[in-house]
């Protein structure tokens, strides 16, 4: 099954997409303030989210603590914070609702389960990571169509290389682990360099500047998808372990500008200072790739955002129910790439910054263009 995006016969542009409805965001609400009370102050915001009642959820890194604010914005309360104990959180990473409707954070080495109320959250359970042995996995976790938890982490090959994989939590305990891809596509654009300084010694991954990248993406249900950037061309997995091709205009990614190449070249100043590398393995190409990255929105429609030339004012994705393209969306450029959005079919949350760098969780309405 394939979602073909490349005109068709009868002597049609090969780089035309499909007429398909299209969506204009703009923002409507920030909270954050550089100064003032302590629950509008964010230190580094790692995780959004949202009930579909609105209330918008946050993860403070800093902190390590959870703040739940009404739709309107309004402080409601916190919960979490520093510490090792239930209830308490260390090193936040991402956040999900489980099957039934709890509020699952994961942690470094641990997944903290807590349920919402009115005016707090009341602590439920908490399970060691799937990936035992390993601290510092900072990676998304979803839900299966059978309600198992899977979660996103990494192994190591023999050349001690880091492979990301999936690993889904069995109800005997056992886990099934899944390389999503092997070393080559995972590590497209990137070499392994081993490194020594002073009594420490690993491996440091090199990346071509603006090169295509391996990404991927998960939905709770079981689906998930990867690809690599150059290629508009994307491995879609369903529940039942059967792939299916997503494949979009092949058009090429926007020009490198100036300032752009100028980074570039301080990213590889940059490796070969940290390196014993006489020479960088990579150069500055003239192009970005057609595609930024890809994620799932709530109604597990993946998105796929495009490239945009520097300075561009909105991102723009192209939206896929299962392989079918059925809508596009554009938003501001003020919202972050990471943490990931946390979308639906109308609203997408995220995070923006100031020139100060003050951070602030940011909603985007969504209307459709005529």
């Amino acid at each position: 099954m394939t979602a073909g995006c490349d005109g068709g016969d009868g002597g049609e542009d090969p780089g035309a997409t499909p007429e398909v409805p299209t969506y204009e965001g703009t923002i409507d609400l920030e909270v954050g303030a550089m100064d003032g009370d302590d629950p509008y102050l964010f230190s580094r915001i790692e995780a959004v989210a949202a009930e579909e009642r609105g209330r918008i959820i946050v993860a403070d890194r800093q902190s390590n603590e959870i703040r739940v604010f009404e739709p309107d914005g309004v402080f409601a309360f916190h919960f979490g914070g520093y510490g090792e104990g239930p209830g308490e959180l260390t090193d936040i990473c991402c956040m999900e609702f489980g099957p039934d409707g709890d509020l699952w954070v994961r942690e470094s080495e641990r997944f903290s389960v807590f349920r919402l109320g009115e005016t707090g959250a009341e602590y439920q359970t908490g399970l060691r990571s799937p990936q035992m042995g390993v601290t510092g996995v900072m990676a998304p976790f979803t839900f299966d169509d059978l309600g198992r938890l899977v979660s996103v982490g990494h192994v190591y090959d023999d050349d001690g290389v880091s492979l990301d994989t999936r690993y889904r939590l069995l109800p005997d305990g056992t886990v099934d682990t899944l390389v999503m891809a092997d070393r080559e596509r995972q590590s497209v654009s990137q070499e392994t360099v081993p490194f020594e300084r002073g009594p420490f010694r690993g491996v440091a991954y090199i990346n071509q500047p603006f090169g295509p990248r391996w990404i991927h993406a998960h939905s709770n249900g079981g689906v998930w998808a990867e690809a690599v950037t150059s290629d508009y061309s994307i491995n879609y997995h369903s529940p039942d372990d059967t792939v299916a091709l997503i494949e979009g205009p092949s058009l090429p990614g926007p020009a490198l500008s100036p300032a752009e190449r100028e980074r570039a070249q301080v990213q590889i100043d940059r490796d070969l200072e940290r390196t014993d590398l006489a020479r960088h393995p990579f150069g500055i190409p003239d192009r970005k790739p057609p595609l930024a990255r890809m994620f799932f929105d709530r109604h597990s429609r993946l998105w796929v955002e495009k490239s945009a030339p520097d300075g561009a004012e909105m991102r723009e994705a192209d939206v896929y129910e299962g392989t079918t393209l059925t809508a596009r969306y554009r938003w501001p450029r003020r919202i972050w790439e990471f943490p990931v959005p946390w979308a639906a079919e109308s609203v997408l949350y995220g995070v923006t910054a100031d020139s100060l760098g003050v951070q602030r969780v940011a909603r985007v309405r969504f209307t459709r263009t005529p």
